[in-house]
Parts: C-alpha cells; sequence; structure tokens
C-alpha cells in the first residue's frame, strides 16, 4: 500500500481520506463480534462484497453531508480505525460523529480520544457546525470515557434502546458545542507539516 494522504496530524494519530484500499481491512472489523457490538449493532457475517458496497458510494462522495476519514496510528501510519462527520448540510448547524477503533488491540491506547478532538477541530472550523452529538452504548464505558476527553458531555439517555447478544444497554446520548471545545480544547486540526 502506498503512503496515505494526511490532512491532519496530532500527537498518536493522523487522519486521511478513506480509500478502496482499506476495504478487506474495514470487512474485518465488521466481521469482529466485539467491533460491531461497540457500534451498536448486532452481530451478522458480512462478506467482502456487501461491506464493498456498502462503502464504495461513500468512498465516491456520493452521499451528501458525509465527511469520513481514515485514522492512522504515528508513527508508522498504520490504519487503526475510520471515523465520519455526518448530516452537516441543515440549517441548524448540527452534525453527528462516528468512529471506529478496529482491533481490539489498538483500542484503551488514546487514538480514539485524540481522532475525535482532531475530526471536532475540523468540522468546527471548515464546516461552520455549532453542535456535534454523538450515540454510544452505556455497555462501552471506554468509548465514553474518550469521548469526555475530547470534549463531549453526556445530555441524555434512551433506556434499554439497545439488545445485543442477550445484553440491554442504554444508548447514551453526548454533545460537544464550539464554543465550549474553542474554551477547552487547543487541538485544532492541525495541517500535516505541523
Amino acid at each position: 500500500m502506498a503512503e496515505p494522504i494526511v490532512m491532519m496530524r496530532g500527537e498518536r494519530v493522523a487522519l486521511g481520506p478513506l480509500h478502496a484500499e482499506l476495504l478487506p481491512l474495514l470487512a474485518r472489523w465488521e466481521n469482529d463480534p466485539r467491533t460491531v457490538e461497540l457500534g451498536g449493532d448486532g452481530f451478522r457475517p458480512k462478506p467482502l462484497e456487501a461491506v464493498e458496497a456498502a462503502w464504495r458510494p461513500l468512498l465516491r462522495g456520493e452521499r451528501q453531508g458525509w465527511a469520513g476519514f481514515a485514522i492512522y496510528a504515528l508513527p508508522e501510519l498504520r490504519p487503526v480505525g475510520h471515523a465520519n462527520v455526518r448530516d452537516f448540510l441543515t440549517p441548524h448547524r448540527t452534525a453527528e460523529l462516528g468512529i471506529a477503533i478496529g482491533d481490539p488491540a489498538d483500542r484503551g491506547r488514546g487514538y480514539g480520544s485524540e481522532a475525535t478532538r482532531l475530526l471536532c477541530g475540523w468540522a468546527f472550523a471548515e464546516l461552520g457546525v455549532h453542535n456535534i452529538w454523538l450515540d454510544t452504548l452505556s455497555t462501552n464505558p471506554g468509548a465514553i470515557r474518550a469521548y469526555a476527553r475530547a470534549g463531549f458531555r453526556e445530555i441524555g439517555r434512551i433506556r434499554q434502546a439497545r439488545r445485543i447478544g442477550g445484553i440491554v444497554a442504554d444508548v447514551v446520548l453526548m454533545e460537544c458545542l464550539a464554543m465550549e471545545f474553542a474554551a477547552g480544547s487547543d487541538t485544532f486540526a492541525s495541517s500535516p507539516s505541523s
């Protein structure tokens, strides 16, 4: 694989555009039961063809109001996850954030927190959104802590809204406002040269 394009760089991770060479890795992550569960979905096997069919329109930029990024661990630029900001073309200046760290060995290392901060900084500065929200499961305390470190706060729960593999979980709603992010963070998206 050629060296990836990097658009934003932090201390631990870099973000760049998603690309077709990542499809086999995305398929592996989407077929890992725990990774799927952490994302809030029930597990069903997905052949590579199904994963490619779902991702290719996104890679071609065919979904309006969706911007996706690969997350690379530094310094080796090894792909460790993906993230997106979506539904930002509304007049309300809101957007939703989604993120996944694919391999269990890469979780808990600060990659998700830093990628979230970089992506929020970019969305606030470049897209002009004012509020970014997300949801995660109450059974994923690592994600809740990572989002809190990135500037999000819990704003509510949809109680017992997910049943995955016999486990009942709340959906935890979190948000981050541009003015709070700017006041509490000096980690806005930086250029690859910084």
